[in-house]
């Protein structure tokens, strides 16, 4: 049940943060605090956080479906009222978890559940489950039902959600983290190369319709990327160009314009063009001296080394 007390948000927030800055390199760890984490949450509004992670930890990360469902339940009683905000974030992320299981009955009741008093239709429910779990069966190599899952998502968010549906965020995160993941897995099937360019493709869209133009930006920064993975150079120096285009109608901020510039050298690289790929190397560096934030200028420095390495391999 979700505990009484004076504990303070800050106190939970940090435990949230310290997971989410581990998690990556250390997830099982992170997957052992969440004991201790439960006692932490003593108000209704900490349970979105908490299950945010403990769904993507035990999900994403370890296939520990059952498990994480466990902990959910552990924070299900009162004072936590089914229908309201947290009662219906609770209910989402357990129909994650239980889809996740194979258990689409039960999902589906909790993302009924989820739906209790909200104004968007069952299929942004449905559609936002469906997509966190296809990112978390991909995690788990689980490619062709997280390919299913994610596209029949993609079909529920066929009525039209508008910029302010949370669906439409949640479908622009997830389909970006989806690419963003299979570019990092080495020998790729055909099969996860289609549902990286798909995703990416998918981010691209939602955040057209969901996002400034610095996440519109970003997701045409990916798409690219996940075109040039596949082998589709073409395309991919197409999506780098309207990156740039993006970020010269808004400012041409130096730190954005430095990574455009680092995927058109790329894109010229597999393309074989190697005098184009030097000039949007020389270009990024350029752009990267600019950058007034001395952290962000030495990231891209550090980039701009790693660009150096593959423009001369």
């Amino acid at each position: 049940m979700v505990h009484n007390g004076d504990m303070s948000t800050a106190s939970l927030d940090e435990f949230v943060g310290s997971c989410w800055n581990d998690h990556a390199t250390d997830p099982v760890g992170v997957f052992d605090r969440f004991a201790t984490g439960v006692s932490l949450v003593r108000e209704a509004k900490h349970v979105p956080a908490f299950a945010g992670i403990v769904v993507h930890v035990a999900g994403e990360h370890l296939g520990r479906w059952q498990e994480g469902l466990d902990i959910l339940r552990v924070i299900s009683g009162p004072p936590l009222v089914a229908d309201s905000a947290e009662g219906r974030a609770l209910a989402r992320s357990k129909a994650v978890l239980e889809l996740c299981l194979g258990d689409r009955k039960a999902a589906e009741q909790s993302a009924l559940a989820a739906r209790s008093g909200a104004s968007q239709p069952f299929a942004s429910d449905l559609a936002r489950v469906l997509a966190i779990a296809s990112a978390a069966l991909a995690g788990q190599n689980r490619t062709v039902e997280a390919a299913a899952l994610f596209e029949e998502a993609m079909s529920l968010a066929a009525y039209g959600p508008t910029a302010t549906d949370p669906t439409a965020r949640a479908l622009a995160v997830t389909a970006n983290n989806l690419a963003s993941a299979f570019e990092e897995k080495k020998n790729r099937s055909a099969s996860e190369n289609t549902l990286m360019v798909r995703a990416a493709e998918s981010a691209r869209e939602w955040w057209g319709l969901a996002g400034t133009w610095l996440e519109a930006e970003r997701a045409e920064y990916r798409l690219s990327s996940s075109l040039r993975h596949a082998g589709d150079a073409a395309r991919a120096l197409e999506h780098a160009r309207r990156g740039l285009r993006i970020i010269e109608a808004n400012g041409a901020d130096p730190y954005e314009a430095a990574f455009a510039h680092e995927q058109l050298a790329l894109a010229h690289k597999s393309m074989g063009d190697a005098l184009s790929a030097r000039r949007e190397r020389d270009a990024m560096a350029m752009c990267a001296s600019k950058v007034e934030d001395a952290d962000s200028r030495g990231f891209c420095v550090e980039e701009l080394v790693k660009l150096d390495g593959v423009l001369a391999g």
